[in-house]
């Protein structure tokens, strides 16, 4: 592409240029998009019939020189009609009593000005008419208004908008220009490839180059970060996409930003955006969207373009820090602020559901599905459970009844609703009591459903003359979960189950998704290219299918960088953890934590599979080891951030005996935590880290057994072998760390089990209680000579 040249859509250009005044608490506009296309196409259909000429959908072009500048403008028209004097038609659904609408938004106005503006332009008309299509949704009744036009007043008002946005258009050439010279000119910012990281970048490139799909195991040490961000980002030039780092923790973001950080420090110039959840980076101490009650929500419009103007030739690197202080200094709400910055940014750096969630899904990205975007997806073993949760979606009867018992001389047709939804869930609640309190139906109630989508619609109508409402936000609360509720039961197939369960005098509906795979396949299609990364993404097979991908997309496992004599790697298959062994084997646990942390003065964490079983086991730790060398602390539950870094930074404290930390399996210490050299000398992980038996992980279970014999694997093995291999993987960092692992179960020593071992552990060695002591002293022995 001409370096010279940018492309704008008009509804872009009219909704950056135009826009004015205060944020308004319009949360109803993206849960009516389904149905404001059912609206769209409604009236089309009915204008084909109503009119002799009718045509629906025209894609227009204009291309605009200024100061050389070209300036390339597209959209769509919803409808042209022609009659004596051709009538370019906009249609906007809306929620509010048709009746109760005076005149037409003037944004709506500008668009279809500028749209009739390129068509006349086009097609030698001197005069046109312009139609605003209002159209209520559910009830389809339409109030129209007509104005008629000169081409020559079109194209004033034409120029008037683009000149307006010409300032920035001028910035971001500019600003393109230096970047695709930067990128060109940044070499890898290391002196040297670690081991495997070469053919690790080769991959990533050849696979955005192709607009394909790669799924890695890059075990930790590879530099797996860098190994994804610097081949997409050298991509660009060619590509001309938009990066997005997908990861679900916030470890995996600041790595990301250092990365970019390390790379600006070499030449590089590359915009890039953090997203922070909104209520983490709301300035207002009252949390509510509305000009009324926040003052960066008042007037935001009116000074946001400024604000991205200044953004735009100060910095590139948007992170919270930035985004807060120009928040406070223009007076804008930061998170708006974020989202708008996504639009001029070559990498955003977010939490998978801005990718992969309907709602939350970044929809100026992802509802037409025509962008050029990479996905860089972090981490992508957690992406399972998550996904999982994304598209799955609960409803309890509690609050059901508590907005109905409030909401009764307020609105009468939701009392109505509410009641239906009531009497659905006491229904179920008594089927539940009758059936051992968990009933599985294989579809849902599309009554209930229509219900909550008549929910919607009427909290949208009546939203306007609640603001001020006492309980207004408990109908929020309660607007989101139904909607939320709605998205989720339109993605319903036979990949999903429902299921209704008592909870003490409560009941709960949850539409269940079993297998994420094809809702993430389509999620991901929005992207020309994806890699999914992991230390810890095996069996590959397995991650390969549930995580949407197929046999012809590529699949790159590499070894593990690090010398495999740095780790010991020690296995006790003579002690059973399975829970109606572990009376038996509480002491021999305890006995081969002590043979392991007595090895060498220095840090351990000991992990377990629950808080029961770690609570049991440090009980008779304290009680039979006498031990004043080694002080010992364990993982409560429920953890705030501050109680988090305190127990980490035992790990940084010089001490003269030894540390010993219990954990949870799979929990906040299990992955994600960095503990180099000193700080942590080893590991002991108690059990094949299998997830609790519960409803949820049988239904899954009874899925892929019917479907491909394995679901045992699919439901408890394979998380269970993932979050043990995360464990393990805390203890060596980098090339100059050595440290012990030693795993405790019998059945550690079955070839189920030993078949998912990753490559760098087959050194491991099995070993009794008393020959492990003596070969983790010998270990520790070899490495002081």
């Amino acid at each position: 592409m001409d370096s010279n040249k940018l492309s704008i859509s008009v509804r872009e250009l009219i909704e950056f240029v135009l826009r004015s005044g205060d944020i308004k608490s319009v949360f109803l506009t993206s849960a009516r998009a389904v149905d404001g296309i059912k609206a769209h196409q409604k009236i089309q259909k009915k204008f084909s019939k109503e009119y002799e000429k009718y045509e629906s959908e025209i894609t227009v072009k204009d291309k605009v020189y200024i100061d050389d500048i070209e300036l390339e403008i597209n959209g769509r028209i919803d409808g042209i009609i022609f009659d004596d004097i051709i009538i370019i038609d906009e249609i906007k659904s809306v929620n509010k009593p048709i009746e109760s609408i005076e005149t037409y938004n003037k944004l709506h106005l500008a668009q279809v000005k500028m749209y009739a503006y390129i068509y006349g332009k086009q097609n030698d008309l001197n005069e046109l008419k312009v139609q605003l299509t209002y159209v209520e949704l559910k009830s389809y009744a339409i109030k129209q208004f007509q104005l008629e036009f000169q081409l020559k007043e079109l194209e004033e008002f034409y120029l008037e908008v683009i000149n307006s946005y010409i300032d920035f258009a001028k910035k971001i050439i500019e600003y393109n220009k230096l970047r695709d010279i930067s990128i060109e000119n940044t070499d890898f910012p290391f002196g040297s490839f670690r081991k495997g990281q070469r053919k690790f970048m080769n991959s990533v490139y050849k696979v955005i180059m192709e607009d394909e799909k790669l799924f890695a195991r890059a075990p930790t040490g590879i530099g797996k970060t860098m190994g994804t961000i610097f081949p997409a980002i050298k991509s660009l030039d060619k590509k001309k996409s938009k990066i997005f780092y997908l990861t679900a923790k916030t470890i995996g973001r600041d790595v990301a930003e250092k990365a970019i950080n390390l790379l600006e420090d070499k030449g590089l110039k590359l915009k890039r955006v953090l997203i922070t959840a909104k209520d983490k980076i709301c300035l207002n101490e009252t949390k509510k969207c509305d000009s009324k009650y926040c003052k960066y929500a008042k007037g935001h419009f009116d000074r946001i373009n400024e604000a991205i103007s200044e953004l735009l030739t100060a910095t590139d690197n948007y992170d919270r820090e930035t985004i807060i202080k120009y928040a406070k200094k223009y007076q804008v709400c930061p998170y708006e602020l974020t989202l708008d910055l996504t639009l001029f940014s070559d990498c955003i750096i977010c939490d998978y559901n801005y990718a992969f969630d309907p709602s939350a899904v970044l929809k100026r990205f992802f509802t037409e599905g025509n962008g050029r975007y990479i996905f860089l997806i972090d981490e992508a073993h957690n992406l399972v459970d998550r996904a999982r949760e994304m598209y799955s979606a609960n409803m309890l009867k509690k609050p059901i009844l508590s907005l109905r018992r409030k909401i009764k001389d307020i609105d009468k047709n939701l009392y109505r609703y509410l009641g239906r939804l009531n009497s659905f869930m006491i229904e179920k609640r008594h089927e539940c009591e009758a059936s051992g309190d968990f009933i599985v139906d294989e579809y849902y109630s599309e009554e209930f459903v229509d219900i909550l989508r008549g929910i919607l619609h009427r909290t949208e109508k009546i939203f306007p003359n609640l603001v001020e409402w006492e309980h207004m936000d408990e109908l929020l609360d309660f607007y989101f979960d139904s909607y939320d509720f709605v998205k989720k039961a339109e993605l319903y197939d036979d990949r999903y189950i429902t299921y209704y369960e008592k909870i003490q005098d409560d009941v709960k509906m949850k539409l269940f998704c079993l297998d994420p795979s094809g809702n993430l396949r389509d999620y991901m299609n929005n992207s020309k290219s994806s890699v999914l990364f992991s230390a810890t993404l095996t069996p590959m097979d397995y991650f390969v299918k549930i995580l949407g991908g197929n046999e012809n997309n590529y699949g790159l496992t590499l070894q593990s960088p690090f010398e495999q004599k740095n780790l010991c790697l020690l296995i006790n298959n003579n002690i059973s953890t399975k829970y109606k062994n572990r009376d038996k084997t509480y002491i021999n646990v305890v006995e081969t934590i002590y043979n392991t942390i007595k090895g060498k003065k220095g840090n351990y964490i000991v992990f377990f599979p629950s808080y029961k079983y770690m609570n049991d086991v440090y009980d008779i730790y304290v009680d039979i080891i006498e031990d004043e060398d080694i002080k010992v602390i364990k993982q409560e539950r429920g953890l705030s951030e501050t109680e988090k870094e305190d127990f980490l930074e035992e790990f940084h404290n010089d001490r003269e005996n030894s540390f010993a930390a219990f954990a949870v399996l799979g929990g906040m210490f299990g992955e994600g935590i960095d503990l180099t050299g000193e700080k942590l000398s080893g590991a002991v992980i108690v059990g094949v880290g299998l997830p609790s038996i519960c409803n949820e992980r049988n239904l899954i279970k009874e899925y892929f057994d019917k479907k491909s014999h394995n679901g045992f694997e699919y439901a408890y093995m394979y998380p269970g072998m993932n979050k043990v291999m995360q464990a393990a993987g805390r203890v060596i960092r980098t090339s100059r760390d050595v440290g012990v692992v030693v795993l405790i179960d019998e059945r550690f020593g079955g070839n189920y089990y030993k078949r998912i071992f990753p490559y760098e552990w087959n050194h491991a060695k099995y070993l009794t209680n008393d020959l492990l002591k003596n070969r983790v002293d010998d270990f520790w022995r070899n490495q002081s000579k």
